[in-house]
């Protein structure tokens, strides 16, 4: 096994915001920016939206990611399905690692495992999820748990050692186990059950809002609970529950049906950019973001990050700076840059070609990103 430590991943001493979950995002990576000493250059901000051609905007920003080859029969299926692609949404550390031993990147690591789960009809029950293995998950998700090498004094024989990427199963198998047996306590059969319930209004003729969406996974599930504290502060993102929430919102919008008008979230436009380690990357490529010289070594060195304080400014900056893009957009009339799309599109220019050899930022310990 790993030396991680799962209960180090999630810091259950910072309190839950007051309030609006996803407004609490926005105030408090915009503090947190702030404290930390990240400017955001005007500059090249408009230089950005300038530069932004429209056609590509859309194609990139308007894609629809939960688009599977699959076969559902059920809603049921492929709730579950989205939602455990959600739910695992992690790994980014890892890239290097996957890319080497297993051929593809951390986002499509993940996905070829959850739908493989689903295309050898394995259960996908609370108490499967709660039940599964770590070899089990390995063979699932196709990530060695280990290796070959050659002997160090005698070539002519190998010996096995831990993956590289051990420790992503070891992180994936606990969250999957972690979730099921909640799922499992409170009376729920899967994670579809809980993400319908959780979509439902608050009263009768409402329409759904995400926000609180948002409030029901985090508080449901420490795998949601995006939360830490540095400079003594709360810093909010909660990238992972905030994305499962537009991409079912994406993904039913245009096929709204009474199973699935709960997704048609009222307030879809409040939520905030769901910070990763691309976005970031690609804000500090355009000199959007001013880092200081203690941050951007993670960039210029390819040092990893050893302490989520650091990754989160990054993040938190992220999140604000994409704000203030929105807001420079609109005055330069440049409506059509909203921030659930500008979201999109910043992610997915990040794995064109032209921006794939970024050095991004690397951060292992973590469910979030």
């Amino acid at each position: 096994m790993s030396n991680i430590n799962i209960s180090g991943l999630i810091d259950d001493a910072v309190p839950f915001p007051q309030g609006n979950f996803v407004q609490a995002v926005r105030t408090s990576c915009h503090a947190c920016r702030e404290r930390s000493r990240i400017l955001i250059n005007e500059d090249a901000i408009r230089d950005f939206i300038q530069n932004i051609d429209i056609s590509h905007f859309q194609k990139l920003s308007k894609s629809d990611g939960l688009q599977m080859p699959l076969k559902f029969d059920t809603l049921e299926q492929e709730l579950n399905i989205i939602g455990l692609i959600g739910l695992l949404n992690f790994g980014s550390g890892f890239r290097k690692e996957l890319h080497e031993e297993c051929g593809r990147g951390a986002f499509n690591t993940i996905r070829y495992g959850v739908m493989s789960i689903h295309i050898t009809s394995s259960p996908l029950s609370a108490h499967a999820l709660r039940s599964l293995t770590l070899s089990e998950v390995s063979s699932f998700f196709q990530i060695p748990l280990q290796v070959e090498i050659v002997h160090p004094t005698i070539e002519a024989i190998k010996v096995s050692e831990p993956s590289k990427s051990r420790a992503l199963v070891e992180l994936i198998t606990w969250t999957l186990n972690d979730t099921g047996r909640i799922l499992e306590e409170n009376g729920y059969k899967n994670f579809a059950a809980f993400i319908l319930e959780a979509a439902k209004p608050e009263k009768p003729n409402e329409k759904s809002k995400a926000s609180r969406f948002v409030e029901k996974l985090v508080r449901a599930f420490p795998a949601f609970r995006d939360i830490t504290k540095v400079d003594g502060e709360p810093v909010y993102i909660f990238k992972k529950a905030q994305l499962l929430a537009a991409n079912l919102y994406r993904h039913f919008h245009s096929n709204v049906n009474s199973q699935t008008t709960n997704f048609d979230f009222s307030d879809i436009s409040d939520l905030t950019l769901c910070a990763d380690n691309i976005i970031p990357t690609m804000l500090n490529h355009f000199n959007v973001i001013n880092l200081t010289s203690s941050l951007k070594k993670y960039f210029d060195d390819g040092k990893e990050i050893t302490n989520i304080q650091d990754a989160s400014r990054l993040r938190a900056a992220a999140v604000d700076a994409c704000e203030i893009i929105v807001s420079r957009a609109k005055e330069l009339g440049r409506n059509e840059i909203n921030l659930m799309d500008l979201n999109e599109y910043i992610w997915r220019l990040g794995k064109e070609e032209n921006y794939r050899k970024l050095e991004r930022f690397a951060f292992r310990n973590t469910l979030f990103l």
